[in-house]
């Protein structure tokens, strides 16, 4: 085997076993709740458990192919959507937006009867 190859599979294994549950683990723990032993073994078990279901799910939903590239492009979304969410919870820029949110829906509930 090659550097190459140790170097791809290695890579491979941390995009696809490890990265997708790492960042939604900061979704469903804060950061206080648990430490990083436990965040590490539970970013593998969130990863496994992800990834398939959902290259399966829009395999049989939406009739996406599984190929290399489609299962590349689930992984990258399944890791964008959760980075993005933690950005805009903390950013100043959302925290208006969601201010905002909750008191259009606190006006819309107030007009009904």
């Amino acid at each position: 085997m090659s550097i190459l190859e140790i170097l791809r599979i290695f890579f491979g294994s941390v995009f696809i076993l490890f990265l997708p549950g790492f960042v939604w683990s900061y979704i469903f723990f804060a950061r206080k709740n648990i430490d990083w032993i436990e965040r590490i073994a539970l970013s593998f078990g969130l990863s496994i458990a992800l990834v398939p279901i959902f290259v399966f799910w829009l395999n049989w939903l939406f009739q996406v192919k599984i190929t290399l590239l489609n299962t590349f492009l689930i992984v990258c979304g399944l890791t964008a959507v959760p980075v993005v969410y933690i950005l805009i919870k903390k950013s100043s820029w959302g925290r208006v937006a969601t201010s905002r949110l909750k008191s259009a829906f606190r006006s819309d509930r107030a007009k009904q009867p």
